[in-house]
Parts: structure tokens; sequence; C-alpha cells
């Protein structure tokens, strides 16, 4: 915390902006009456001396500091990055976000807490919390402590490691069908025949549903449900066996 001095008072700069605001002028005037190119300096002067902007002026701050959010400011961080950003006078928190990767301005504020800032309205940006800080730094040594476990304690999880590796052909297959978001294809050997059977009509128009938004045939999607079905339920080999290479 930047501890407050009354002497400030003193500070030409200090007394001059403090009555230029209680007169009613604006942050455009005052900054232009010090030759600065935007607020942003008066701003980080006056808490750089222990104040705060309560929204209509500068006062002591004399609760939680947010002399962290100073720092931030000069770190070359995304977390300092975003705050520079939006201490500009013509910032929009959207292209802030999106400028900096964040698909929403939540996401961006859930980034921002995980490293220890709240969203502060009165001065329109990000200040650090302590609590929050040090929520987050709880959280991430009780994580580094769970996974810290001595070769005893990972004795559990052997068995389970083995199973999965056994398994990891079947895994692979599984997960990059789903990360491709695309219908399998299975190409059976063997003419086609018909057979008739009788579906409940909720099921046909599922299917009907799927064919014309997926553009596949209702065989295709047959085909896939049943070898999707054999492979699941322990015909795998006997499938492999009737599929063409």
């Amino acid at each position: 915390m930047t501890p407050f001095d009354p002497i400030v008072y003193e500070d030409p700069k200090i007394k001059t902006t403090l009555a230029m605001l209680a007169q009613g002028k604006s942050k455009q005037e005052i900054t232009e009456h010090f030759g600065h190119k935007g607020w942003f300096t008066i701003d980080q002067y006056f808490r750089r001396r222990g104040f705060r902007w309560n929204g209509n002026t500068f006062v002591p701050d004399e609760a939680e500091t947010t002399s962290a959010v100073d720092d931030a400011r000069f770190l070359n961080s995304k977390a300092g990055q975003i705050i520079r950003q939006l201490s500009q006078s013509s910032a929009n928190i959207r292209q802030v976000a999106l400028k900096n990767g964040f698909a929403t301005v939540d996401e961006m504020g859930d980034y921002m807490r995980g490293q220890g800032f709240v969203w502060d309205s009165e001065q329109e940006n990000y200040t650090y919390s302590e609590s929050l800080a040090k929520k987050q730094r709880d959280t991430q040594t009780a994580a580094s402590q769970a996974f810290s476990k001595t070769p005893e304690d990972l004795e559990d999880y052997k068995e389970l490691l083995a199973y999965l590796l056994s398994r990891k052909d079947k895994l692979f297959a599984l997960l990059e069908t789903e990360n491709e978001g695309t219908l399998p294809r299975y190409k059976f050997r063997g003419s086609k025949a018909n057979k008739t059977l009788a579906f409940p009509t909720s099921v046909l128009t599922l299917l009907s549903d799927f064919s014309k938004e997926f553009n596949v045939t209702q065989r295709e999607i047959i085909e896939v449900a049943l070898a999707e079905f054999f492979r699941k339920y322990g015909y795998e080999e006997q499938l492999n066996s009737v599929l063409q290479a």
C-alpha cells in the first residue's frame, strides 16, 4: 500500500487538480491544463501518492489498496496489457477483449479474476484484490500438493493406467471420431439385400431428420449404428471380419 501522507495536499499539482475538480472541470480540461496526452498520467500521479478516484474526485485511499494495479500497468503481461488498454480514454471493453484473444467480456473477466483482478466500475478498469489473489494462490498450492504424491500413493493408479494403456487404440479412435465431428463410414462386404423391420414412428422421424440435416442416407445411418453397436458390445472381431479393408 502507498502510505498516505497529508503533506501531499501542499503539492501544487495535487492542489490545482483538486481545485479544478471542485469547480466542475472535466478530466479533459484538467489534462490539457497540465499539457498531458491523457488522464492516465494524472491518475497515476495521485495513486502513487495514496489517493484513489471515487467517481468524482480523488480521495485518500485508506482501504484495501490497488497498488499492485499500478505495478501491473507496467508489467509485460497480458493482465497488465489489458489494464493499460482499458485506461485509454477511448477504450472499448469489448474490443479490448477481442484484441487479447477472448471471445467475450465475461471470458476476459474470468481470466483477470484468475490473475487476482476484479472489475472496478468507478475506474472502469480492473483493480487488484489481495484477498482474491490469496485465494488463487491457496488453490494453486492445494492443487500442487494433490499431485505431489509418493510412489506408494501412486500404487493405486497403476492398475487403472495399465487398463487404459491396453485400450489406448480404442480410446484414440473414440476421441478422434468425436473431435472430428463427422460420421464414420463402414464398408461392408456382400451384396445388398432387403429386410423389413418395424420401428416406432418417433425413431423413424429422427432417422429421416438426421438423414436430411447431415446429408447421409438412412441406410448409411443404420449401418453405422449397427457397426458401433457391435464394437461396443463385444462383437468387434466378427465386425472386422465382414468389413472391407
